[in-house]
């Protein structure tokens, strides 16, 4: 039986939102195996906490290429929340600045997955990365044009899982809107395409909305925005609404990376 578990790889389990997935997926049995590709195991661990004991840890870094394709070897699923620690920083400090994590970082992981075949890629990004104007904008460039590095982490995967050389790849795209740490499972969730609409939600519906990526609740090759609204339903009944979502326009080969709006 153990050999038929679903085997889901969370990267950047330590904290926020993959901390959440983490629970989340802890939550579902014996039907799911799940690992984190850790820096520091102890700070993971303590995260945690009780559940630290069902989790696989893997030594690993989006920043430490050659780590990324053991750690995806074998697994159904990868889960990429990544987030940079900071913005802008000195040439010889840069390893965990927005370019290094969440484009370049994302890159080389999204490359790691398709290479060796792993079926499913969940990416949590955020909402306003194709932003050129107002408040959005401006905070992208004193947290060193973190949503134009997102952004290109996107692409990235796109590029990755449509011309993986192997079929059956399937990527998901989150943009939540402004993360909160309050109750998930409280407020009703919309989904919106194009990155027009801003909101907020919390980091534990988020969590919700990736495993039921992984469960197969959403089309594939998708990109779409995540808010909570003011409908009292669960957010599980409103899961229906991924089959309505328009799947992104197929990467044209040779094409190059652009910022241009998906889907």
């Amino acid at each position: 039986m153990a050999s038929n578990r679903i085997r889901v790889l969370v990267v950047g389990c330590s904290s926020g939102v993959g901390l959440e997935v983490v629970k989340t997926l802890l939550t579902e049995g014996d039907r799911l195996q799940v690992f984190g590709l850790v820096r520091n195991q102890r700070r993971a661990a303590k995260a945690l906490d009780y559940g630290s004991s069902r989790v696989h840890f893997i030594h690993g870094n989006v920043t430490k290429p050659e780590t990324l394709v053991p750690a995806c070897q074998g697994m159904d699923a990868v889960v990429c929340t990544v987030r940079a620690r900071a913005g802008c920083r000195l040439p010889c400090w840069n390893r965990d600045s927005p370019r290094c994590v969440e484009y370049e970082g994302v890159k080389d992981l999204a490359e790691a997955a398709a290479s060796v075949g792993v079926p499913k890629f969940v990416l949590v990004s955020a909402a306003g990365v194709t932003t050129t104007c107002g408040g959005e904008f401006c905070l992208n460039i004193f947290h060193g044009r973190a949503l134009h590095w997102k952004l290109l982490g996107e692409e990235a995967l796109r590029r990755s899982y449509k011309h993986g050389g192997l079929r059956d790849l399937s990527y998901y795209i989150i943009r939540p809107g402004r993360l909160s740490n309050n109750l998930g499972g409280l407020l009703g969730c919309s989904f919106e395409q194009g990155d027009q609409g801003r909101g907020s939600i919390t980091r534990i519906d988020v969590a919700a909305i990736v495993v039921a990526c992984i469960d197969g609740h959403c089309i594939p090759n998708v990109t779409f925005e995540a808010f909570n609204n003011k409908n009292k339903l669960a957010p599980a009944e409103d899961l229906n609404k991924f089959y309505f979502l328009d799947p992104d326009e197929p990467v044209a080969e040779g094409a190059e990376i652009t910022s241009r709006l998906l889907p």
